[in-house]
């Protein structure tokens, strides 16, 4: 798993600190980026006060699961890329951007 909050977790639901209401992680808006939006009341950071892998969705991971199994050459409806949704193929653009940006910010090669 990549991401700042999560990189040492054991697994889904099994935090190492689980957050709380008492002690929330705080971290920038992933929305706004820090700029003030309506998911963050204007704030430009979030709280997270339990498990952050528990706030992603099974659609979500699922997708993940996809874009792996894609950039490995294994699409999810047959035939090569133009053969896939358009969404499909950004959103796999996304999670691949996403896990580049992580390795290099954590020094993963």
């Amino acid at each position: 798993m990549f991401g700042g909050i999560c990189r040492n977790c054991p697994g889904i639901l099994k935090c190492k600190d689980m957050p709380s209401e008492s002690a929330p992680i705080e971290m920038g808006c992933v929305t706004c980026e820090g700029n003030g939006c309506r998911k963050c009341n204007g704030t430009g950071r979030i709280e997270i006060t339990g498990c952050p892998l528990g706030i992603i969705t099974l659609e979500s991971w699922e997708f993940i699961t996809f874009a792996k199994l894609y950039e490995k050459g294994l699409p999810p409806i047959a035939g090569g890329s133009l053969d896939q949704a358009k969404g499909f193929v950004n959103g796999c653009s996304f999670v691949f951007n996403e896990i580049e940006y992580w390795k290099k910010k954590l020094g993963i090669f």
